[in-house]
């Protein structure tokens, strides 16, 4: 069924073509989207786990007459993890390519909706995820020049392909 499939496993397909992306860039920029990938995901985790202490929305099989299209745990629902991920990969490509980074978030809507169809999240669960992982990238698209300019001057520059913008700033 494709729900479940979309539901389940375009994640993967997300972090897949993230990869293939990301190997195909220089070194200067897989370090950038590893750092925005990185900061991201630790700030929308943060946010997320705040969220969940927060805010408790049992599963739609849980608290709604809904039977869901594949076994899932009746733990919190909110925020949905899937779509989190799928917004945190999204944000750290969205430095180095918006082509990429819109593809990437058009999957990650269909796997908002497959998980809404397939009755294991409510939309709050998914409106929360995807604000989080948003928030997440705003913070790391601050963060990530101030870290690349600290390693530019570090022993490690040239390892991350960014020892060109050390000697750039001597």
């Amino acid at each position: 069924m494709f729900i479940v499939f979309c539901a389940k496993y375009l994640i993967i397909v997300i972090g897949l073509f993230a990869l293939g992306y990301w190997l195909t860039l220089p070194r200067k920029q897989k370090t950038e989207v590893l750092i925005m990938g990185v900061v991201a995901g630790i700030v929308a985790f943060i946010l997320a786990k705040t969220g969940s202490a927060m805010f408790v929305d049992p599963r739609p099989f849980v608290s709604d007459d809904v039977t869901p299209l594949f076994a899932y745990t009746a733990d919190n629902g909110f925020p949905s993890d899937h779509t989190l991920l799928g917004m945190v990969i999204t944000m750290a490509l969205l430095s180095v390519s918006r082509k990429w980074a819109v593809k990437l978030f058009v999957l990650t809507v269909i796997i908002c909706a497959s998980r809404v169809l397939a009755g294991v999240h409510h939309p709050i669960d998914i409106v929360g995820s995807i604000v989080f992982g948003a928030l997440g990238g705003v913070v790391a698209i601050y963060i990530t020049p101030k870290i690349i300019d600290s390693l530019a001057s570090s022993k490690y520059a040239k390892m991350l392909g960014l020892h060109r913008i050390a000697k750039k700033k001597k």
